[in-house]
């Protein structure tokens, strides 16, 4: 099996954190959570909301949380581990997704990475018809609203660069648990994260 490429992003995810909050990064935290070797492309990504305490200063030792919903501007590719998307109305049931399974074993992941917020959803755009290898998008209307409880979401790059000189670098967000580790993966070719906030 191919031995998993890692690069050190520590200057990656610093300059995320005092760009996103706009403030010196106050804290780091080791997390235990490895990048999945396979994941399903599932659809696209048109929203992802998060609570995040940029901007705000102080109070009583910490900073109060403010809801933010980032409404795609370009395509956002979708990736999930498999099983993650569940039926919100029937414990146990699986969603029916359609979509091919994505071998990322070799593509280059950070080993550092900016906390941008709690994660509060993902509005998805599913694949609903065609099959895995060739998936189609169904009716205008099909989107689904992912939560996680206990959710994180973090950004950093896939540095493409590193296996191909010809290629660019690509910004990812990704929502994980501690618990569970990375569960979602989110890439567009516009995504950046600025002082605004999520771009693209």
């Amino acid at each position: 099996m191919a031995r998993r490429r890692v690069y050190d992003a520590a200057d990656i995810a610093t300059s995320y954190v005092t760009t996103f909050k706009d403030r010196p990064v106050e804290e780091r935290e080791q997390f235990d959570f490895s990048w999945p070797s396979r994941m399903q492309h599932v659809g696209d990504s048109v929203a992802v909301a998060y609570e995040s305490d940029k901007w705000k200063a102080k109070k009583n030792g910490r900073r109060q949380g403010e809801l933010y919903k980032h409404l795609a501007e370009s395509r956002n590719t979708a990736y999930c581990v498999p099983g993650l998307l569940g039926d919100y109305y029937e414990s146990g049931r699986d969603w029916p997704v359609i979509g091919p399974g994505v071998d990322m074993s070799d593509w280059p992941m950070p080993t550092h990475v900016a906390m941008l917020g709690r994660f509060e959803e993902a509005d998805l755009d599913l694949y609903t018809r065609g099959t895995d290898s060739k998936p189609r998008f169904g009716p205008a209307d099909n989107f689904v609203k992912v939560t996680v409880g206990h959710g994180y979401l973090g950004a950093s790059k896939i540095l493409w660069s590193e296996r191909d000189p010809d290629y660019e670098d690509e910004v990812f967000l990704f929502v994980y648990t501690r618990r569970d580790g990375v569960l979602m993966i989110i890439v567009g070719e516009q995504l950046d994260i600025e002082k605004d906030g999520i771009v693209g």
